[in-house]
């Protein structure tokens, strides 16, 4: 039930937070990208695929966006599998454990969200201005909002570890 409630909360702040800053046209975080990284290591890939489309199409339909989030979606799945294939996770899986910093350890966890965020963002911006692609821009945008995702992912994934050791 906590992880239903985690789920909802995240996709709320996302939608009712994240998506409507104006801070700079260059910073749109999407930090609900957390949910699908921080997936259960034991669970299949055909329901790792399924929860991915089914979370991009909510996204999608909240910002209006025709496809973006999905396509997006899918391919952060498809890239965080071939992540996690390289990384030695055998007892993780055995142990049914979420793939987040306290079960992975910090630095494995790092270095997977930082290319999975990164290349989300890259991916949304490149597929969101196909046909007035302004290199610059899609760099500056990405960069942006990676760095401002990860800070928020961080800040989680600290106050998820903090709240386990209690």
């Amino acid at each position: 039930m906590s992880r239903i409630l985690y789920w909802i909360s995240i996709f709320a702040l996302q939608v009712l937070l994240f998506n409507h800053l104006d801070l700079s046209a260059f910073l749109v975080p999407q930090i609900f990208i957390i949910l699908l990284i921080t997936l259960p290591l034991h669970t299949k890939k055909i329901y790792q695929v399924l929860i991915a489309f089914g979370l991009g199409l909510l996204a999608d339909f909240f910002v209006s966006t025709p496809g973006i989030h999905t396509s997006a979606c899918l391919f952060l799945v498809m890239l965080r599998m071939t992540i996690l294939n390289t990384q030695d996770l055998k007892e993780e899986i055995a142990n049914r454990l979420n793939y987040t910093a306290g079960n992975v350890g910090v630095l494995p966890f790092s270095y997977t969200v930082l290319i999975l965020v990164f290349f989300y963002h890259l991916y949304i911006f490149w597929i969101g201005s196909i046909g007035a692609i302004n290199t610059y821009n899609l760099l500056v945008t990405t960069l942006m909002s990676s760095i401002f995702s990860l800070t928020v992912i961080a800040i989680l994934q600290f106050m998820s570890l903090s709240h386990s050791r209690e």
